[in-house]
């Protein structure tokens, strides 16, 4: 996602949707646990993004998340 912009609380929770959906339908637990870990992740950046609508993640975050964006639109494009 090349063009991508921070979307804020909605991109945040897509990508929580996401992998939180990808968790339950997932049976190797190494991979839960990652999972699990970049929920947590995600989930403090929330928390950080509801104390101060103003904040601006980091570029990595910022990173990670449009791939996660991009991931949930293609996974909500192909039901």
């Amino acid at each position: 996602m090349s063009n991508y912009e921070f979307g804020g609380r909605a991109d945040i929770e897509k990508a929580l949707d996401m992998l939180v959906n990808l968790d339950q339908a997932q049976t190797n637990a190494i991979i839960v646990l990652e999972i699990d870990e970049e929920i947590e992740r995600l989930q403090a950046e929330l928390d950080k993004y509801d104390a101060d609508p103003s904040h601006v993640p980091t570029a990595d975050f910022i990173e990670i998340i449009s791939g996660y964006v991009e991931r949930a639109d293609d996974w909500n494009n192909a039901k």
